[in-house]
């Protein structure tokens, strides 16, 4: 009769995780279905659309070869330079941007360096309360590399898990328009149809614990 009822620690557990969200940064993801379908131009356009409406926006991370249609764009941000080879994360929270960039989301971090992989930076950065915008293309996803590889017969050597993506407020999946890259796409699609992850484009809750909707809480699908 009482299985389902909560202990005080329980409860206080969720509350305190259901605050700390409230507090977390916002993240968005732009998907990219095959390589070169141009999230990265989406993800530097949007940075720039916020810095004109107002928004801090700062650039943590880029490629290593810049698009020649994102150089402009990147160039005008404010960029945090790496430390190290790795994202400098104090340099970002000392500065509090209300928007952080991050390009190429799936990176090994240099040895020595305080986190292994890049998505464990977003983290930080988003437990500090500053919203992250990042790209990443879908054969990245760890859990998904086997199935892509069935299709594709190639795999990453490096991702993130589908876990962290699974937090995202926001998910825009960007897909190709040229024959080529199409058909490349609609086979990582495929991989991600028979693995069972979604890719449609998604805006999640800023929390759905009992807390927040035991208090109503309502939410913008935008930030």
């Amino acid at each position: 009769m009482n299985e389902h009822k909560l202990s005080p620690d329980e409860l206080l557990r969720r509350v305190q995780a259901a605050e700390g969200r409230e507090h977390r940064g916002r993240l968005k993801i732009f998907l990219g279905y095959a390589p070169r379908v141009g999230k990265s131009l989406r993800m530097f356009d949007e940075g720039r659309r916020r810095k004109l409406r107002g928004q801090d926006v700062v650039v943590a991370s880029t490629q290593t070869e810049i698009p020649e249609g994102v150089r402009e764009i990147a160039g005008a941000l404010t960029a945090i330079p790496p430390a190290g080879g790795a994202i400098d994360v104090d340099a970002i929270v000392s500065h509090r941007p209300e928007v952080c960039l991050i390009d190429q989301l799936a990176f090994h971090n240099p040895p020595g360096s305080r986190n292994a992989e890049r998505w464990q930076d977003v983290e930080e950065i988003l437990r500090a309360g500053i919203s992250v915008i990042a790209a990443v293309n879908v054969q990245y996803v760890l859990d998904q590399q086997p199935a892509v590889e069935r299709i594709t017969g190639r795999r990453a050597g490096m991702g993130v898990p589908e876990k962290f993506l699974q937090e995202a407020d926001e998910i825009e999946r960007i897909e190709p328009s040229r024959p080529r890259a199409l058909a490349e796409a609609r086979g990582h699609a495929k991989a991600k149809a028979r693995a069972g992850f979604s890719t449609r484009r998604c805006v999640r809750p800023r929390s759905s614990t009992p807390l927040a909707r035991s208090r109503g809480t309502t939410f913008r699908s935008r930030w």
